[in-house]
């Protein structure tokens, strides 16, 4: 790559080789010379916050959306954005603003959707499920099927690094939440339960499920090693990729209670190329390239790649009640370090360190406690 030319951090997710496998051309369509570096997940947050510090140089980084927005924005690290949403769905274009403001420009969604085997739900619970169940639904079929067959009937991404946002969706279960506002409500009966009720899949679950991620969950479902598995519309290009087993026999659902996030692009305030910078954005979320990307990663943010998609990808329909079930955390600051606390102690009440209420406990005392 030429000095002159764009550098993004850009996050190690499935959905990223889209931009980055020469076989798409995505990258060569570009008028313009472009350096991806992709960093781990694990890795990904602390690369860039050394961006915003500077100590490390990038024009545009990738963004957890309402997740860490309005924390980077309020700290000034976010160059503002001018463009139009055209049929970007409006629930991925609110993600992208703050105070009427755009800062963000939208890759792909991960929001919590259920895969499983069709003929499995048939022979043990007697009928397939519609597009939406509750986290209930699910912790029974999951004994239920279990029980039935007499092996593991799950896969869950419970590694640490993954676990708060995927135990998310069944700490909700009983009507409560995390959050009320900036401040953690977890030390509740009803988040208490949620946790137990996550915890205790374990015992039904694919041995190491502990330390499953994205590619160790979609292995499970297309390998048929789990009849079940919780994982994200971001993934569901790779679930159902060339060489899933039995593919007809897939169904989807999303959780009543589920979390969505726009992972998105942001231009670094710190960059000198910030015109380069968005014409660069403005070619990834084009329709031909969204179309390309969300074939790939499986959630692509154009009504129009949804339309003429659905008969190729069929979560798409399932896909688009979740993002009307879908609650997001709220917008606040420090968000990064706060979410961490829930990451540690529900790993910790996971892997049998702690009961579900001390973790709760101690996650509730170490949030609040920054304010």
């Amino acid at each position: 790559m030429s000095e002159k030319g764009l550098k993004v951090l850009a996050v190690g997710d499935p959905a990223v080789s889209a931009y980055v496998d020469q076989k798409y051309g995505i990258l060569e369509g570009f008028d313009g010379a472009v350096d991806f570096d992709v960093v781990p997940w694990e890795h990904y947050y602390d690369t860039m916050m050394d961006v915003f510090a500077g100590r490390a140089d990038y024009d545009i980084v990738m963004a957890a959306g309402h997740l860490w927005a309005c924390d980077l924005i309020r700290k000034g690290y976010l160059a503002q954005l001018d463009y139009d949403f055209e049929d970007i769905l409006p629930v991925i274009a609110r993600e992208m603003t703050l105070d009427g403001k755009t800062y963000l420009s939208p890759s792909f969604c991960d929001g919590h959707i259920v895969t499983y085997r069709k003929s499995v739900l048939r022979e043990c619970l007697g009928e397939a499920w519609g597009d939406v169940v509750t986290p209930q639904q699910f912790v029974q079929a999951a004994k239920t099927i279990a029980a039935k067959t007499g092996k593991p009937s799950l896969a869950l991404k419970a590694d640490a690094s993954e676990i708060f946002t995927d135990a998310l969706p069944f700490l909700r279960m009983n009507g409560g939440d995390v959050y009320e506002g900036a401040r953690a409500v977890c030390n509740a009966p009803g988040v208490i339960d949620g946790l137990e009720q996550y915890c205790g899949l374990k015992e039904i679950a694919v041995a190491g499920t502990e330390h499953f991620g994205n590619e160790q969950v979609a292995a499970a479902i297309r390998e048929h090693a789990a009849s079940l598995a919780v994982t994200w519309s971001g993934q569901m290009g790779v679930v159902f990729a060339d060489g899933c087993a039995d593919k007809d026999d897939l169904g989807f659902a999303t959780f009543s209670t589920a979390w969505n996030v726009s992972w998105s692009f942001a231009v670094s305030a710190r960059s000198e190329k910030k015109e380069e910078a968005e014409c660069f954005l403005a070619y990834l979320r084009s329709p031909a390239v969204d179309r390309i990307a969300g074939s790939v990663s499986g959630a692509p943010v154009r009504r129009e790649s949804y339309e003429k998609g659905e008969s190729t990808y069929p979560w798409y329909g399932c896909q688009q009640k979740m993002f009307s079930a879908a609650r997001p955390l709220p917008d606040m600051e420090c968000a990064g370090e706060k979410n961490g606390i829930f990451y540690r102690e529900i790993a910790e009440a996971f892997a049998g360190n702690k009961t579900a209420a001390q973790a709760m406990a101690d996650a509730q005392e170490q949030i609040n406690r920054l304010g």
